[in-house]
């Protein structure tokens, strides 16, 4: 996956789904919501999509398309984004890997987009470890046969070091793989097990 990285800077953490922070040194507080992706978002992300990813660069409607496909594909594929003061600022897509019940599953973060006005607020950590959470809490609806973690997984270009750095900060298992898929350019996998809590079951 390939994003833009600004520098990153948390202010605030809250429990719910509503956070403040404040956008600049002074200003006023900004109002920021994260949540699951619903159809009316599409057009939206896929506007931040074709800004800052090449894959569809400056083409909206193709864009569009990409995103609605993968949208279509919930389960399977999962979107959340962030909304600043009512506007939607970012995404994120998830995939599950290797089907719904395994012991220990494994959903990758396939893409993360921040608008290019938004960027450099510290939405991405924000919402990745939201994001994190709020699968976890539906992989312990979904699955009875998890045995004690959920994994996450991202690739990011191995030589792209501050989008590793990035990375690292939330996937904290670090570097466990290698691969050249995408052109000629390697990519290492970060990787975070996210222990889960279960009620004793029957034996």
């Amino acid at each position: 996956m390939y994003w833009i990285f600004p520098q990153l800077e948390l202010y605030t953490w809250d429990l719910g789904l509503m956070y403040r922070r404040s956008a600049a040194k002074g200003s006023k507080m900004a109002q920021i919501k994260m949540r699951r992706a619903v159809e009316a978002d599409l057009r939206s992300i896929a506007a931040i999509n074709t800004a800052v990813f090449l894959g569809d660069r400056d083409r909206l409607e193709s864009a569009l398309e990409w995103v609605t496909c993968w949208f279509h594909a919930y389960p399977l594929y999962q979107y959340f984004v962030v909304e600043v003061d009512g506007t939607l600022a970012g995404y994120a897509g998830w995939q599950v890997h290797g089907g719904f019940k395994r012991a220990e599953p494994v959903v990758e973060l396939d893409q993360i987009g921040i608008a290019r006005e938004y960027q450099g607020l510290g939405l991405a950590p924000d919402l990745m470890r939201k994001c994190m959470r709020e699968i976890v809490e539906w992989t312990k609806q979904k699955n009875d046969r998890i045995e004690s973690h959920v994994t996450f997984v991202v690739w990011g270009y191995t030589f792209n070091f501050n989008a590793l750095s990035v990375y690292a900060k939330q996937f904290g298992d670090g570097v466990c793989g290698f691969r050249t898929q995408f052109g000629s350019r390697a990519e290492s996998m970060l990787r975070l097990r996210m222990p889960v809590i279960l009620p004793v079951r029957d034996a």
